[in-house]
């Protein structure tokens, strides 16, 4: 067997651009460019029309690559005839984008009035083959009146005396209209605004008042606080008061009912009774022991006011 692995693979051959295609392609714009600037889209189909079909007969007569890399022959024929349509499409473009002789004028003409009107012959003295500089410019042909006038799309053109103020009179009416709805878009932007300014005026005197109602609110209620506790402390005060006197008044009523007690001379105790202490006198049922009652002593009666083990 034959080894076809060490063989490298051929590379596949196609078209890559190069260095003139780089070239050709900056000439080709710079063209395009320049037919766009001096005759507009109708121009620039016709030079690549002209460009596409030298590119295809190229290809077909020297059986070479262009280049743009066309590869064979049908390639070579379709741009060849796509070139051709495109140039006579051009053709039919510059054709119709001709200008006519007095276009904007009889444009103009036509928009302003409603009934044909008799116009002077055309010659070659015509004001309206002539070209209109200045705005208001008078000329006077065949006995007529021409004045340049500024139309609607502010080009200068040669009108009659009556076209020229119909012309003017509507600019000026359209103008008139124009600033009376300027003046009372700016009345009702004003009104809008004093309208803003009267809610916000409101808004903020509701605020203020909806604040000094909680203020007064807030005083209120701490008044009433105030009273409420004053009110609890009078009525403490009182039962203070009261609670002193009563306990004044049992004091004094204690005092004089110790006041009325008769104390009994104290008299020797039988020396046969003896209590050691008011433990053994409660125990032997003695207890109070009074002065000059059996068992009744001085140690028995603490406090001195004749009445011992109370």
């Amino acid at each position: 067997m034959n080894d076809n692995s060490a063989i490298p693979a051929r590379p596949r051959t196609g078209w890559r651009p190069g260095l003139l295609f780089w070239i050709v392609t900056a000439i080709v714009l710079f063209i395009l460019s320049v037919a766009a600037i001096a005759g507009g889209f109708a121009a620039v189909l016709v030079f690549l029309g002209i460009i596409a079909v030298l590119t295809g007969l190229y290809a077909l007569l020297l059986k070479r690559r262009t280049w743009v890399g066309i590869p064979h022959r049908k390639s070579a024929l379709a741009v060849t005839l796509s070139g051709v349509l495109v140039f006579m499409l051009g053709g039919i473009a510059a054709a119709g984008a001709a200008p006519s002789t007095d276009g904007s004028q009889a444009a103009l003409v036509a928009a302003q009035e409603t009934t044909p009107a008799a116009s002077a012959t055309p010659t070659e003295t015509n004001p309206a083959e002539t070209t209109c500089l200045t705005v208001d410019e008078s000329q006077t042909y065949n006995g007529e009146t021409f004045i340049c006038t500024q139309g609607d799309d502010a080009q200068l053109v040669w009108l009659s005396e009556a076209q020229s103020r119909k012309v003017v009179e509507a600019r000026e009416a359209k103008a008139k209209v124009l600033a009376a709805k300027i003046a009372a878009d700016k009345v009702a932007a004003q009104k809008a605004a004093a309208k803003a300014a009267a809610d916000k005026l409101a808004a903020e005197k509701a605020a203020a008042k909806a604040a000094a109602d909680k203020l007064a609110a807030e005083k209120a209620a701490a008044q009433e606080a105030a009273a409420r506790k004053a009110a609890e402390k009078s009525a403490a005060d009182q039962a203070a008061a009261a609670q002193a006197a009563a306990d004044q008044a049992a004091a004094q009523a204690a005092a004089e009912q110790a006041a009325q007690q008769v104390v009994v001379p104290a008299a020797p105790a039988p020396a046969s009774v003896y209590y050691k202490n008011c433990t053994a006198a409660r125990a032997a049922g003695a207890a109070p022991v009074y002065a000059g009652s059996p068992g009744y002593a001085a140690h028995l009666d603490r406090d001195g006011d004749g009445i011992g083990c109370e």
